[in-house]
């Protein structure tokens, strides 16, 4: 065991039980400076990963060391005892925008902390574990988008190809990486919470997180319930203490049913701040599409998520009707090929596969509209559409029928381009596009008034978990 303070270093390993060579050591250390502990915490099976205690002396260090090794735990590293610690988990690229808003928030309840002196929770710097290219929140725009604020608020750590993917690789990159970042196993000290953004598709990543640092509380966040039985796998990745939250009203009813158990719902968004916002038709060009060109196979059928054919031959029979057809810009990843464009809408539709966030949000920013052209009917049913998730981070509506805002809850008229009867969504594109420009922005307003209150519902809800995670300590 050591420890540690800013003025003075004792390296001597001493025998845990003798406390007269505790108090030797101590009185080599200041009484005021933050102090460290490193102890190996055998009974987690890492005896070769030096875990860490910062507390605010001497005396409440040894305090917090001598209660915690009375219950077998240890502190973490760069965190007073009285702080939550969290680590949140990605495995897969597609929910970065979820990573995301799970980052925005917990940097905004460590803020609110900051100007609270009597918060009922203090939060630590969050740890944040993800796969895939070692760089990739940089070079795909993610730490631009989030900015310096939230992006240097959290510890990155990028796991490599080890069990489960927990050997850690490289930093993302010269911004957002703590200085534990990119060495093997640092983030493999104890926290109180992990939240995996993706442990109902990509179980093994989360079950190698929650085994390294053995959190008091597990944080599952569900994006589809129509996989979801009561024997699913994430289930068991932390049987003593798992929470479900969904992303959308409907996604959680039905999780909650398939799973028999209960299941929260809120969105966590990190909202899209342009350098030059548009606020004036003139910088508004045309509708956007997103989302990436991905097939599926299903009992039902197969196809793409997003059903261009059927707009692109509302558009030709549009213009066969003398009626004005307005551009559309699909920004997402996969191959022009796949929208299978007829030859007569080339000069209508841009396409713009694997832009940096920051340009993918800026195209939708300066779109009259999201158009959802869903392809399957799970997005009414049981999955979320990243569509209604890009609405509220860039305040751009959708074009919604009823039936959307009869899933989508928490959405009503003033939010949406709501289609007339009988109006199907290229229609609605004109109809738009002519309306005046106060009808427009009316509804954008809107939309940011709304994203406020469900940043609030975030806040309760995943902030009641940090709590309850808190308490049990």
């Amino acid at each position: 065991m050591r420890y540690v303070t800013r003025q003075s270093l004792c390296r001597r390993r001493i025998l845990l039980g003798l406390l007269a060579v505790w108090l030797r050591c101590l009185g080599r250390a200041s009484p005021t400076g933050p102090a460290i502990i490193h102890a190996g915490n055998d009974a987690a099976g890492f005896a070769a990963v030096p875990h860490t205690v910062f507390a605010e002396s001497a005396e409440e260090a040894l305090t917090q060391y001598a209660r915690l090794q009375a219950g077998g735990r240890t502190l973490t590293a760069g965190s007073s005892r009285a702080d939550t610690r969290v680590v949140v988990v990605n495995d897969i690229a597609g929910h970065f925008e979820v990573l995301a808003g799970v980052l925005f928030t917990l940097y905004r309840m460590r803020r609110g902390q900051q100007a609270a002196a009597a918060s009922s929770i203090r939060l630590a710097r969050p740890r944040v574990l993800f796969t895939g290219n070692p760089r990739g929140p940089t070079l795909n725009g993610l730490m631009d988008w989030l900015g310096q604020d939230v992006g240097n608020d959290a510890e990155w750590h990028a796991l490599g190809s080890g069990p489960g993917g927990a050997a850690a690789a490289d930093a993302p990159g010269d911004r957002g990486a703590g200085s534990a970042a990119g060495v093997d196993g640092a983030w493999r000290t104890p926290a109180d919470v992990v939240v995996c953004v993706s442990a109902e598709l990509a179980p093994k990543v989360c079950a190698a997180a929650v085994a390294g640092v053995q959190p008091q509380l597990l944080v599952v966040i569900v994006h589809r319930a129509d996989t979801h039985t009561k024997n699913s796998k994430f289930l068991a990745l932390h049987p003593q203490a798992t929470r479900i939250m969904a992303l959308a009203p409907h996604v959680a009813n039905l999780s909650s049913h398939m799973l028999k158990r209960p299941v929260d719902w809120s969105m966590p968004v990190a909202p899209f701040v342009p350098a030059q916002p548009c606020l004036s038709k003139d910088c508004l060009q045309g509708f956007s599409i997103q989302g990436a060109l991905r097939r599926y196979k299903s009992k039902h059928g197969n196809g793409f998520t997003r059903d261009y054919g059927a707009l692109w031959a509302r558009m030709l029979e549009l213009r066969m009707q003398g009626m004005a057809v307005p551009p559309v810009v699909v920004v997402g990843k996969g191959e022009r090929r796949h929208l299978m464009l007829p030859r007569e809408l080339e000069s209508s539709v841009t396409f713009h596969p694997w832009l940096k966030y920051q340009d993918f949000w800026m195209l939708i920013h300066r779109s009259y509209a999201l158009v959802p052209a869903f392809g399957m009917p799970v997005y009414y049913e049981s999955r979320i559409s990243s569509t209604i998730l890009a609405s509220l981070i860039t305040c751009v509506p959708v074009i919604a029928e009823q039936r959307l805002l009869d899933t989508y809850t928490f959405l009503s008229e003033e939010h949406v381009f709501l289609r007339q009867p009988d109006e199907d969504e290229a229609a609605a594109m004109a109809r738009i596009a002519a309306l005046p420009e106060q009808a427009i922005f009316a509804k954008r307003e809107a939309l940011c008034e709304l994203r406020g209150q469900i940043d609030a519902r975030v806040d309760r809800v995943l902030g009641g978990y940090l709590a309850e995670a808190s308490k049990a300590r």
